[in-house]
């Protein structure tokens, strides 16, 4: 392994690693904002969505910007929609977040979404919730400067990796990785700048009529301890459908159409972005394009010095593969939904033919190429620290005018 003589005006290998490793989570665990809890959730499974989401930002980042993108044009329409009741694009986030919780007197029935927020409001069961933008970012757990940070940060990392491209001195391939989370995540955080942070618990929303409770709410009442809950869901899981309740949902496809709304919850789902068919389209297209830029910062590397042509050709490979893949992702699921528009239009032999392709399609979209990525991602990540023991001199040198720039 190379070494850093001047460790004054150079680097070592524990910092190229620190500094990347700072940056990813900051990019990941620090970023994310998850939607409000189930009010009878305890903190380890709080805690365990959380890690669960960190781990799918690590591996596939650009479902964590589409759920952004999603969610940031959701509250605009929502923002707009309410404009005389005082809402703004904050309220319209905590509506998608689950933040409205039907109460009867004092027990809580179930999470409102934005729909039926607005039905029962039009049909007189309940009052228009009155909370101001200031309060609800009372109650978020993020402020100016804990979000100015991580700006802060990522903005440094970017820089430095300019400045190092432009002086002509080597970037490693974890830094190459490290700057395509930190450009993602620039995104990701302006999208969700008016979101609130880790808010734990929903704004209540009482019935005009507390004698009128709908039997959903009632069989809703009852709530399992959390190992039961657990129990429960692995055994819903392993008796439905393994492509419609375990793969699809987590596939890029997925997150594309899913709706994520279980009426009668007392929470939304880790990646509810508004009811499904609403602006989808408008948050795919610009979020693919923000995901194939991801994959083209891991194409820089291209041209690098391999200690053997295996690392070459997989490093190129699996860049390729994670650039291509939202490209293809998005015209597959188009080729889904033309395939289903002719199975409804038709009711002749082109109906049959149409949903035996439709299935190939769906196979390849929600399941090969999601396969494909998450093992190119996984290819790329252990390459990065793998390459780490054969890293030319040129890497650890520094560029001094970044040393000035607050960072960690």
């Amino acid at each position: 392994m190379s070494t850093c003589s001047d460790t004054v005006n150079g680097r070592t290998v524990s910092d190229i690693v620190w500094s990347c490793l700072t940056t990813i989570f900051l990019c990941t665990w620090v970023a994310i904002h998850p939607n409000i809890p189930a009010p009878y959730e305890s903190s380890l499974e709080i805690g365990l969505r959380r890690l669960g989401i960190v781990i799918m930002a690590l591996i596939a980042p650009e479902i964590i910007i589409l759920l952004a993108m999603r969610q940031w044009i959701a509250s605009r329409r929502l923002a707009k929609e309410h404009h005389s009741e005082g809402w703004t694009q904050t309220h319209g986030f905590v509506a998608l977040m689950g933040g409205f919780m039907l109460f009867n007197g004092d027990k809580a029935l179930y999470t409102l979404s934005p729909k039926e927020l607005d039905r029962l409001w039009r049909n007189g069961k309940i009052e228009f919730p009155k909370i101001s933008k200031e309060d609800i970012e009372d109650k978020s757990k993020g402020d100016i400067i804990s979000k100015g940070f991580v700006i802060i940060q990522t903005t440094w990392f970017v820089l430095q990796c300019i400045a190092r491209g432009v002086e002509g001195l080597a970037i490693t391939e974890l830094e190459l990785v490290t700057l395509a989370f930190a450009v993602l995540n620039l995104a990701t955080y302006a999208l969700w700048w008016n979101k609130p942070l880790n808010v734990q618990r929903s704004i209540p929303v009482r019935l005009s009529d507390e004698g009128h409770v709908s039997n959903q709410a009632i069989k809703e009442e009852e709530v399992h301890g959390m190992f039961n809950r657990a129990a429960q869901r692995i055994i819903e899981l392993w008796s439905s459908q393994f492509w419609e309740r375990i793969l699809l949902p987590k596939s890029p496809s997925g997150a594309m159409t899913a709706d994520g709304f279980t009426t009668g919850a007392k929470k939304v789902s880790s990646f509810y972005a508004g009811d499904r068919g609403h602006d989808v389209w408008n948050a795919t297209l610009p979020s693919a394009a923000f995901a194939v830029i991801f994959g083209a910062v891991h194409c820089i590397g291209w041209s690098f010095e391999f200690p053997s042509h295996v690392h070459e050709i997989l490093w190129r490979t699996c860049s390729l593969v994670i650039t291509c893949m939202p490209v293809a992702m998005v015209s597959l699921v188009k080729l889904i939904h033309i395939l289903l528009g002719i199975r409804d239009r038709r009711d002749d032999i082109a109906a049959d033919v149409s949903e035996i392709f439709r299935n190939g399609v769906g196979v390849m979209a929600g399941i090969i190429l999601p396969i494909l990525y998450v093992v190119a991602r996984m290819i790329l990540l252990v390459e990065s620290f793998l390459l780490l023991k054969s890293l030319p001199p040129g890497a650890f040198q520094t560029v001094q005018w970044t040393t000035f720039i607050p960072h960690v």
